[in-house]
């Protein structure tokens, strides 16, 4: 992660970026949140903002992880969702090189969300995914139905 640009750029602007995965004997290991990056994130939001990408790719529709649903849960901040349109169909996926010109990109921020911390992470998360409009519900139905068959195999 240290060698990425995109993450250096936003090292620099004070962003905190989350491993989930690293590199044991040249193997990549999944390891979920790392718990020194959830210490960090909490510490952030007593005077901060932060912003969390809850399906850590830039992948429509890919399923939303539960750490940003148990940051959510700890910690009761504000959550703002922002619905990003576009971004897949005209960057690369390190969103550094230009797929497609003339792809509309549009950035929308929603309401506040009125979320019950006492509900479990699934809960949370799913009323974050369809706040961001990434739940099944937003999802093409051509999409679905891709979906579906490769489950089923």
């Amino acid at each position: 992660m240290k060698k990425d640009l995109i993450s250096r750029l936003f090292r620099t602007a004070g962003c905190i970026t989350v491993k989930r995965a690293w590199i044991n004997e040249g193997n990549e290991v999944q390891k979920g949140l790392n718990p020194g990056n959830t210490r960090i994130i909490t510490e952030a939001l007593i005077n901060n903002w932060v912003i969390t990408f809850p399906q850590g790719t830039t992948t429509p529709f890919a399923p939303g992880r539960k750490g940003a649903a148990f940051i959510i849960k700890q910690t009761k901040p504000i959550v703002i969702p922002v619905v990003i349109d576009g971004f897949s169909k005209a960057f690369d996926k390190k969103g550094l090189k230009l797929k497609k010109k003339g792809t509309l990109l549009s950035v929308k921020f929603k309401e506040p969300l009125q979320i019950n911390y006492d509900d479990s992470l699934d809960v949370i998360l799913s009323q974050v995914m369809d706040a961001i409009e990434q739940s099944k519900t937003f999802m093409p139905q051509e999409k679905q139905q891709v979906s579906a068959a490769s489950a089923s195999n």
